[in-house]
């Protein structure tokens, strides 16, 4: 990669590019989506991994907004803080207090969040649920499940479920017991985990129990996570129930980018096929 050293750690090309930052950053698979999306548009530019540490972060989106990238993607811990940077911020992203999308016009830098309809986009088209008027078991407080909630404005409910539901502050949470679960679980259409539980076996070990016995057999149960097959999502197939894990959030948040920093549609096959080689490599 050519260019020119930014001064706090990574060096940027000296063509045509778009980026993702966060700390840490060599895990996101958002150069696999994105590079293959430049490629099957015939967009000549790189996309690149930039770690920028949390206290280099303001002066790293004045090097990007002077350089004027297609677009860049915004991972932990950054969703947040970056809003502020932003000299717009989309009503969605507003609404949700995160940003993990920032385009440019000019100078000037608008803040997005995909997550939301990239989530609401996934179940749809992945798991055929029609969130209109769908009763909504969310499982998780923080910033993932603000996201899901957002990305569900049609649904009939939206029932937060938090093991710490005090310190859930952007809606009223229900406590996580398994008689709080089992009277929600009996109407409910879709349940999302949007805990950091799924994220490995010991997490998993110290989640409190979800009685998906109680669920009609028509529900459908979901998880953000897409590097592995949680616990959760394993139990609910193996009691018929259709299943969908996070791959598809992150692929449609990507096309939503893509769209977004481009102007035009997402070559979302090739997108897809890359980011399944990526989550078997």
């Amino acid at each position: 990669m050519g260019g020119k050293r930014s001064g706090l750690g990574f060096r940027l090309p000296a063509g045509p590019f778009a980026a993702v930052i966060g700390d840490p950053v060599e895990h996101s698979l958002s150069p696999a989506l994105h590079r293959a999306a430049f490629a099957a548009a015939g967009i000549d530019a790189e996309f690149v991994r930039l770690r920028v540490v949390p206290r280099d972060l303001s002066a790293a989106i004045a090097v990007l907004r002077a350089r004027g990238p297609i677009g860049v993607s915004v991972t932990v811990p950054h969703k947040i803080a970056v809003a502020a940077l932003c000299d717009r911020v989309s009503p969605v992203a507003r609404s949700i207090g995160a940003v993990n999308c920032l385009s440019f016009a000019g100078a000037e830098i608008v803040g997005h969040n995909t997550d939301a309809p990239g989530f609401r986009r996934a179940v749809r088209e992945l798991a055929g649920v029609d969130t209109e008027g769908a009763r909504v078991v969310l499982l998780g407080g923080g910033g993932a499940a603000r996201a899901v909630a957002a990305g569900l404005p049609d649904a009939s409910s939206v029932t937060v479920v938090a093991r710490s539901p005090e310190r859930v502050r952007w809606t009223r949470a229900r406590p996580w017991n398994e008689s709080t679960l089992e009277v929600l679980m009996t109407t409910a259409d879709l349940v999302v985990d949007a805990t950091s539980a799924g994220l490995s076996a010991a997490a998993e070990a110290r989640m409190p129990p979800v009685p998906l016995a109680a669920l009609p057999h028509s529900a459908v149960v979901t998880s953000l996570v897409y590097h592995r097959r949680t616990e959760l999502l394993r139990r609910a197939a193996d009691r018929g129930l259709r299943t969908l894990g996070g791959a598809g959030m992150l692929l449609y948040q990507g096309v939503l980018a893509f769209e977004l920093w481009t102007g035009t549609s997402a070559p979302t096959d090739s997108m897809r096929a890359a980011l399944e080689i990526a989550l078997r490599d």
